[in-house]
């Protein structure tokens, strides 16, 4: 069997000729600082997503207003709102208070139109 030919190394010698080596670490070093400084500025994508949080949770509030508005003052529609959208505006709306719903609240939400 032909044995392979050893691969000839001296190139990658630090020791061969010590100013090239010099230069290239120096330049090695310099790319890689540029790379780190680089990612450093980009934004990942945590930041992405809580740079988007206000304007989501402020749009959200926006909605719960309008529809508590729209709730409190009668606007035709509301008032035969389901069950289950009751419920969820309920939740919503105590949520955002920070409360838990009482009893009594559940119940009401909870009625049948036929039973009010």
């Amino acid at each position: 069997m032909n044995e392979p030919e050893p691969v000839d190394l001296s190139p990658l010698d630090p020791e061969r000729d010590p100013q090239r080596w010099t230069l290239l670490m120096a330049a090695t070093r310099l790319r890689v600082s540029e790379a780190v400084r680089r990612r450093s500025r980009e934004a990942d994508p945590l930041a992405v997503v809580t740079q988007w949080a206000r304007p989501i949770l402020a749009a959200a509030a926006t909605i719960l207003l309008l529809l508590g508005a729209a709730t409190v003052f009668g606007v035709p529609g509301m008032r035969e709102m389901s069950q289950a959208r009751r419920l969820a505006y309920l939740t919503q709306s105590s949520v955002l208070r920070g409360q838990t719903p009482t009893g009594a609240e559940l119940m009401a939400a909870m009625r049948l139109e036929s039973e009010r």
